[in-house]
């Protein structure tokens, strides 16, 4: 949906973060700098920038595990694999053309969705700023939100503040349920007075790319 342009200009996102013990447990201690890079971008620069960032990074979440190329190597785990969605649980591909020097690691997915979609900045700024107290101020605020958001578990999306629900099948309903956001926020739009984006005559049409 959002890797429609006139889509992503219609709508106002933001994502926030819970990092609590279990997300930690579930992902390792490399999620508290993957959030803080997505936070970084969210809070310096533009949407149209920082959203395309945060989805490249999330198309390579395989790659973010590791903090160096040889525990990559040794994982047998590279860019071009994670974006494919071979490891992905639900076997879903991302759209991001992946580079030869791409490394596997966080600060290389950084790196690289930074040097695809970021033009207002630069990856040594968000670099320095999620090494920083401002990033930690980010995270911070942003776990808050998400821990009063809904009792401290984690909520895939709100469209205008109307929860869509996924069911437990994540694997046979995501598709289903992405065009049901999909159609929901072209609906909330219109309703609300908007220009209904040329994006959502192919709600239909839209499928998700399965590995």
């Amino acid at each position: 949906m959002l890797q429609d342009e006139d889509m992503l200009d219609a709508v106002d996102v933001k994502i926030d973060y819970l990092m609590s013990g279990s997300s930690l447990a579930e992902h390792g201690y490399n999620l508290i700098d993957v959030n803080r890079y997505e936070l970084c971008a969210q809070n310096t620069v533009e949407q149209s920038e920082w959203w395309p960032f945060t989805a490249c990074m999330y198309s390579m979440q395989a790659c973010l595990s590791y903090n160096t190329t040889e525990e990559a190597d040794a994982a047998g785990q590279s860019c071009s694999n994670a974006e494919s969605g071979a490891d992905d649980d639900v076997a879903i591909a991302g759209l991001d053309s992946v580079s030869d020097s791409c490394e596997c690691t966080v600060e290389g997915v950084a790196s690289e969705c930074a040097s695809e979609y970021i033009t207002s900045s630069t990856f040594e700024t968000l670099k320095e700023c999620v090494n920083s107290d401002e990033g930690v101020e980010y995270a911070d605020k942003s776990k808050k939100i998400a821990e009063a958001a809904n009792s401290g578990s984690p909520l895939w999306i709100k469209v205008d503040n109307i929860t869509m629900y996924d069911s437990v099948n994540e694997a046979d309903t995501i598709e289903s349920w992405a065009q049901t956001v999909f159609s929901s926020a072209c609906n909330r739009i219109e309703y609300l007075g908007g220009t209904k984006p040329k994006s959502c005559d192919t709600v239909t049409a839209n499928s998700i790319s399965k590995a």
